[in-house]
């Protein structure tokens, strides 16, 4: 059975038309590929992340194992920030991306290798870590485009202009935790967010409440996966 983000409902009142990735049902488009396109490169495009894996570790040795599992990154692990981390698993090389916060840790991992980067964490680990596989208890979406910054500011319910490229946070709105992060699988500006999967509904529908005063066009996984081939990933 197919799994279904907790956006699915939005989606939905956007007329999405749906493929499967990855064992999921998600936005292919939104009816119109070429706008969805333009808007990812020229402005602002907010797509669903919920298919990345995400693993949250938490132990004294963490640091230890994630350099271990992942010997090339786009820099150190420092508080309240991400980096790119590139490991071999089933020996493929991966591409993650590795967040700090607050002293704990999410590994952002592509839809399909979510189970084999944790698999090989644990085995890394050997019970001095623990690794919890978020994904399908948390959503995530992605606003990525020049302009994805500035547009959110008119969106989000609190501050972000302390975040630079490769910042990340934790935010509460009504008790619900937030964790948002600047920047994106692209390589370039965006600002992603991840909440309880409960919550989902809720940060999607303001979004889309508000996409046309701040010119936020809806895209589908076809965009996102053709954006990301094009990447230029510094790793």
């Amino acid at each position: 059975m197919l799994k279904t983000s907790p956006f699915d409902a939005v989606h939905r009142q956007l007329d999405a038309r749906f493929s499967e990735y990855s064992g999921w049902s998600l936005p292919a488009d939104f009816g119109d590929p070429q706008a969805e396109s333009q808007a990812i490169a020229e402005h602002c495009a907010v797509v669903d992340l919920c298919s990345f894996g995400r693993l949250y570790l938490k132990g004294d040795q963490t640091k230890e194992v994630l350099s271990s599992v992942f010997p090339a990154k786009s820099g150190s692990f420092v508080a309240d920030s991400w980096v790119w981390a590139k490991g071999a698993f089933d020996g493929n090389d991966v591409l993650c991306r590795v967040v700090r916060l607050n002293g704990d840790f999410i590994v952002l991992t592509p839809p399909e290798r979510a189970e084999n980067v944790k698999n090989t964490l644990e085995s890394v680990a050997n019970g001095s870590v623990s690794v919890a596989d978020m994904t399908e208890k948390t959503a995530m979406l992605g606003l990525y485009g020049p302009s994805a910054f500035d547009s959110m500011r008119g969106v989000l319910p609190f501050e972000i202009d302390h975040l630079d490229m490769g910042d990340a946070d934790k935010f509460s709105f009504f008790m619900i935790p937030f964790t948002l992060m600047r920047g994106s699988w692209l390589g370039s500006e965006g600002l992603e967010l991840i909440c309880p999967a409960q919550a989902g509904p809720v940060a999607a529908g303001a979004i889309a409440k508000y996409r046309h005063k701040h010119n936020i066009t809806p895209a589908g996984m076809d965009c996102l996966l053709g954006a990301m081939a094009k990447a230029k990933i510094p790793l």
